[in-house]
Parts: structure tokens; C-alpha cells; sequence
């Protein structure tokens, strides 16, 4: 099926667990939504600050971020930070899938760096910019900003990651938004359309997506998927200036190369695999 994003679609929230997500999954949205005047906000639920033992990193990955999304024609006022940690990508590493099924919504799961929520001097993230103060690394702080920041800006569709991503975060981000989503839906009767897409699928980061093409291919195993089939998954053709055969001069790989940081050589091949003539989605609400 094919996706369009115009003026009819209405408003559009991106919510991501780490920068260069948006870029990989969305860049084309994010693209179209501009060209045709429709409102896009992106939401980075991390800092990307795996590893790191101050706020450098995180510091230069969300300054990455806003460059990316500046070369697509969004400017920085559309860039939400949560600012909560990154601390790896198995399931048992999670911060974010440590904080879904933590039953203790106060207790708090520190990083490598820092236990409470951070953003840029110049771009607070939600906790400091409502509550006044930064937000403790703990269950009921993160699903309030989520919660807030969707309140507050009532998009008409959310894009997010998908469920049956491989990397924890993506996991669990779909999981807190979901469980968002049933409580306006119950307090408030909003209810959006909720798209998901695929970053790291369980066929490996070093197969999929396939080098070199213009397309996506059905991972291996992911064609067992209950509610995602892939003959159900939506197809976004991108613009002219996306198109992979642009070479150098196709705005997404403009986007990406922003992203010094997740540039790394053992990693190179698996983002660039990204730039195709397409974004895939599945619709789940």
C-alpha cells in the first residue's frame, strides 16, 4: 500500500530512542511533511550516550541531530529532547526496557554518566522546560514526558519503532507509547494513527538492509510476524532529491553524514543500506 503524506494526512510526531533514527527511518516523512506544510516534531527519547562517561557525547549527538533535520528543511523548534540514557542494545542492557517492566515506577536506573534527564544549554529537554527541574531516570518521569509532549502537541499520526525491532530501546519506546496512547485514548478519546518502522530486524544488522538497492526486501523471519505482515506494510516513495541514484547529492545521505558520531567504520555499510528509494511502515492503529 502506498503511503501519502499531504496536507489531509494532518500533523505528524516522530518519536525515536536514539539520533540518526529519525534520519534512517523517517528522513522521507520528515521530508514530504515539509514540502507540503504539514506540522512534524521530533521526539528523541535518549541522549545516544552509550559508553560515555560525561555529557559529550550525548552533547554532540543531539547537536547532530538538529544538523540533520536542519538539512531537510526542519528547523530546531521541531526537535523535542526527553534527554533520559543510553545503555545498550541487548534487551538485558536496555535503560528503556529496564524501565517498562520495572514495577517500581520511582526507582531510579542511573547511566554511565549521569541519573537524571539532560538536554543543550540552548534546547531544554521536557522535564527541566515544564517541571522546572531535571527528571530522575525512573519509570513515571519518562512516561510523563512521553505523555506530555503528545498531550501537548495532539499530532494526527506518530510514527515510532517497531516491536519486533531487535534493539531493546526500540522495543520498549513502542511498548511506553502504546501504553500512552490507551490512557488518552480512555481520559481523553485522542487516538491517532500509529505507524511503525523497522531499524534493526532479526535477520542482523550485517544482512539487512540489503546493500546496494533501491528497495526494501522481507528480512529473514520477519515474515512470522502476527501483526505486521509484509504484503500490509505501507511503501513511502520518496521525493526526486531522496532518491538513491542522487548519489551525493540525495538529501537523506546529506542528513546522515551529520551524524559524525554513529559514522563509525564497523557501522557505515548498515546506515548508508538506508538510502533507497523508499521507507517502509505497518499501520497499528
Amino acid at each position: 500500500m502506498n503511503l501519502e503524506i499531504n496536507e489531509k494526512f494532518g500533523s505528524i510526531m516522530i518519536i525515536v530512542p536514539h539520533q540518526d533514527d529519525e534520519i534512517l527511518m523517517t528522513a522521507g516523512v520528515i521530508r514530504k511533511a515539509v514540502k507540503v506544510g504539514v506540522e512534524c516534531t521530533i521526539v528523541m527519547a535518549t541522549n545516544g550516550d552509550y559508553g560515555c562517561g560525561n555529557y559529550s557525547k550525548g552533547y554532540a549527538r543531539l547537536k547532530e541531530s538538529i544538523a540533520g533535520l536542519k538539512v531537510l528543511g526542519l528547523s530546531e523548534n521541531s526537535f523535542e529532547i526527553m534527554g533520559y540514557a543510553d545503555t545498550g542494545m541487548p534487551r538485558e542492557d536496555s535503560f528503556l526496557v529496564h524501565l517498562y517492566q520495572e514495577e517500581d515506577e520511582e526507582k531510579v536506573y542511573p547511566s554511565s554518566c549521569t541519573q537524571e534527564t539532560y538536554g543543550l544549554v540552548d534546547k531544554l529537554e521536557i522535564h527541566l522546560r515544564t517541571c522546572g527541574k531535571h527528571g530522575l531516570y525512573n519509570r513515571r518521569n519518562f512516561k510523563e514526558d512521553l505523555k506530555h509532549i503528545i498531550r501537548e502537541k495532539q499530532p494526527n499520526n506518530i510514527f515510532t519503532t517497531s516491536k519486533y525491532d531487535t534493539h531493546g530501546d526500540h522495543e520498549a519506546l513502542y511498548d511506553f507509547v502504546c501504553e500512552v496512547l490507551d490512557e488518552l485514548k480512555q481520559e481523553e478519546e485522542y487516538e491517532p494513527g500509529l505507524y511503525c518502522g523497522l531499524i534493526h530486524s532479526c535477520a542482523g544488522d550485517e544482512i539487512w538492509p540489503l546493500r546496494n538497492t533501491g528497495t526494501f526486501t522481507c528480512p529473514k523471519r520477519f515474515e512470522n510476524t502476527e501483526d505486521c505482515p509484509w504484503e500490509l506494510r505501507y511503501v513511502l516513495e520518496l521525493p526526486e532529491e531522496m532518491q538513491s541514484d542522487r548519489g551525493r547529492e540525495n538529501l537523506k545521505y546529506q542528513a546522515l553524514l551529520k551524524h559524525e558520531t554513529a559514522l563509525k567504520p564497523d557501522a557505515y555499510e548498515f546506515l548508508m543500506a538506508f538510502i533507497k528509494d523508499e521507507e517502509i511502515f505497518w499501520k497499528m492503529r
